[in-house]
């Protein structure tokens, strides 16, 4: 008489968070395969094996979706940034490398991943903030940066003497900074620089070379020729 099998063990439940990962993937591949304006709720649950009610419980709308998507995305270039900041090389170069690798991924984004990147836009314009919070991250950066190059003496920074201001504080120049080259750094701006200036590498070095010396004027010797 063989005696009976042991129960089989439950495999364990996924947590709410590993869930929301997963509707994230799933979703972000289906965007990238149809486009988000042809994909639904009812598409996105069928493709996870869910109920659409299961899925509201989690995302209470598609846009939720497109927003923590876009979130995501834009955190992407947020650390090719903060990874650059952290190099160990002149402040001017920094900013230089930094503007370059964000507005070359920008554009290969715009380029080979066309569907994700309008994504992108229609999320952004729904929901302001995102990009505002990103354009807020490259500020902090900047400002990181130029701290950095005032520390080591390679960019001088703002001083009164009597009673007239020279040059601009680290803030200051990183605020100018970020006006200066949004059209470099906000995915949103992307196609309107690729429209009227194909060879954008070119003129984001030509700006570099006019913009990086006014604001900071020990920055002219620190950028080599390109």
């Amino acid at each position: 008489m063989t005696s009976p099998r042991p129960p089989r063990a439950k495999p364990p439940r996924a947590s709410a968070n590993e869930i929301r990962v997963r509707i994230l993937q799933v979703a972000e591949e289906r965007f990238r395969r149809v486009g988000h304006l042809k994909t639904s709720m009812a598409d996105i649950a069928a493709e996870l094996d869910m109920s659409p009610a299961n899925l509201y419980r989690f995302f209470p709308a598609r846009q939720a979706i497109s927003d923590a998507i876009c979130h995501r995305a834009v955190k992407e270039i947020a650390d090719i940034a903060f990874a650059i900041a952290l190099m160990d090389m002149p402040a001017a170069l920094k900013i230089e490398r930094l503007l370059t690798a964000v507005h070359r991924y920008n554009r290969a984004r715009f380029f080979n991943d066309r569907r994700m990147h309008d994504m992108i836009i229609a999320a952004s314009r729904a929901n302001t903030a995102i990009l505002a919070v990103h354009l807020d991250r490259m500020e902090k950066l900047f400002e990181y940066i130029i701290r950095q190059g005032v520390e080591a003496g390679e960019v001088e920074a703002g001083k009164v003497e009597a009673g007239k201001v020279e040059g601009a504080c680290p803030a200051q120049a990183a605020r100018a900074l970020n006006g200066s080259f949004a059209i470099f750094l906000d995915p949103a701006l992307i196609e309107h620089c690729l429209r009227y200036d194909p060879d954008s590498d070119v003129t984001l070095r030509e700006r570099l070379r006019i913009v990086l010396p006014a604001l900071l004027p020990a920055a002219l010797t620190s950028t080599p020729p390109p």
